[in-house]
């Protein structure tokens, strides 16, 4: 906190003589959209976080540095970093991003995480852990997502598309003392992702079509050549696919006002293949003991109204996420599965955020963001059906930043402009409520949240 404070009493002596200057900062980043009642994104609004869902926006923010410094909600992590950067080439808009951690290979996207029957559901790295001997160490994520974006305008619409890929490996041999025996083991985690979009210009209102394919794999395969025990080797395969959709149409209904209706939906599903080569081969064998899988769909619709200095949205949705976890086993010499499902249903879903520019350089942001959820769990048995519900209990509030609906409803942040630079931030809850660490004796981080961008 002591540090964030700094840089702001610095930035409030310094901007003012820089607020003359003509040349137009990007206000933008997690710590703008978390701000504005996002979730983390809030679909209502524009932001150049809107390049990672449609790569056809990168037309709109060209040469422009931007990046997500990291999270505090419990203690400042370097946690949530990226850095991107698009620039103009020709007729093409071309970005680059490192860093930007997304889809089932990394913990803070899982609905299912922390939950003991659906934590696997869609996040995959912990399934490939069970597999593996306990000498290899836990397997890692994938390392410095890369994702690479152009955007270029053809016939009255732009056009764009987006490679994604991430990649994580170990291979180990050794021989034991004993016995001269040697085991070998080797494991990746891998991503390789596409997306393609759409802006079409509609009578002066504005169509943002994407769609998004990625492949997840998980592979692995150990072997025990020690003469005392059967030869032994096995293996570890897996491929997990992501489809998804997102459309909203920014309807201009006046100079102030813009309805925004949005639909999203996005589907999941892997389903681990083990094999093992021990002697005498298990009968039954059950190659395929889990099934996992995770399907969303969101339909709302927004307004937004812009004033001089600023501007006020509001969204209402149905959301839908539905988590499941096929179970098989042996049982005798049968193989039985019990189909888990458990769907977390929001009616209403509420993105609320409000802008307003406090001076030429400050802004101020104020959020809130609600999920009235009702959850619905149940288990199928080869012969029998449970089913329990659970009206308005509080579902995760947003995966990446680790916190529910019941610990943050409300959100307050600051945008500050220093010629080219936009500095946003997420305001933390602790320091509004504790104060700076003069008065209180207490450390707080003033931003949960801080992105930054840099105009060229």
């Amino acid at each position: 906190m002591k540090y964030s404070l700094v840089v702001v009493l610095i930035l409030s002596l310094v901007v003012p003589m820089s607020a003359q200057n003509q040349v137009q900062a990007v206000s933008g980043g997690t710590g703008r959209t978390v701000a504005l009642g996002g979730g983390p994104y809030n679909p209502y609004i524009t932001d150049y976080t809107d390049v990672f869902v449609n790569p056809a926006n990168a037309s709109r923010y060209q040469s422009l540095l931007y990046s997500d410094i990291g999270y505090g909600i419990g203690g400042y992590a370097a946690a949530g970093q990226y850095v991107g950067y698009t620039m103009s080439v020709g007729g093409f808009s071309v970005g680059l991003a490192v860093g930007r951690r997304e889809g089932p290979m990394f913990p803070e996207n899982s609905y299912g995480a922390g939950n003991v029957t659906y934590g696997n559901s869609d996040y995959m790295v912990p399934v490939l852990d069970v597999y593996l001997p306990g000498a290899f160490g836990t397997p890692g994520s994938p390392l410095a997502p890369l994702q690479v974006f152009v955007a270029t305008r053809i016939s009255g619409m732009t056009l764009g598309a987006a490679i994604y890929r991430s990649s994580w490996s170990r291979n180990e041999e050794y021989t034991a003392a004993a016995g001269g025996a040697s085991e070998k083991m080797s494991a990746n985690n891998t991503q390789t992702g596409f997306k393609v979009g759409t802006l079409m210009d509609i009578g002066g209102s504005t169509l943002d079509v994407s769609v998004l394919l990625r492949m997840n794999g998980s592979t692995a395969e150990w072997s025990d050549t020690n003469t005392a025990v059967n030869p032994n080797t096995s293996k570890y395969d897996v491929s997990g696919t992501e489809f998804g959709v997102n459309a909203r149409l920014m309807m201009k209904m006046s100079d102030q006002v813009e309805l925004v209706p949005v639909l999203r939906y996005m589907t999941f599903g892997y389903k681990p293949e083990y094999t093992d080569n021990t002697t005498p081969a298990p009968t039954p064998a059950n190659n395929t003991p889990n099934d996992y899988g995770r399907t969303d769909l969101e339909i709302g619709v927004g307004v937004n109204n812009r004033f001089e200095n600023g501007f006020v949205t509001v969204g209402l949705s149905f959301q839908q996420i539905t988590l499941h976890n096929d179970v098989t086993s042996v049982v005798g010499t049968a193989l039985e599965t019990r189909k888990q499902t458990r769907t977390a249903t929001d009616l209403p879903k509420l993105n609320f955020g409000a802008e307003l520019g406090l001076t030429d350089w400050l802004t101020g942001r104020f959020g809130y963001f609600k999920r009235f959820t009702s959850t619905e769990s149940k288990v199928e048995a080869p012969n029998t059906s449970t089913t329990v519900s659970e009206v308005s209990s509080e579902a995760t509030y947003v995966p990446t930043l680790g916190f529910s609906a019941a610990d943050q409803q409300v959100s307050l942040g600051l945008g500050i402009k220093v010629s080219r630079l936009s500095l946003d931030g997420y305001v933390g809850e602790q320091f509004l409520s504790s104060g700076t660490y003069l008065l209180s004796g207490m450390t707080h981080e003033l931003f949960g949240v801080l992105s930054v961008s840099f105009r060229f």
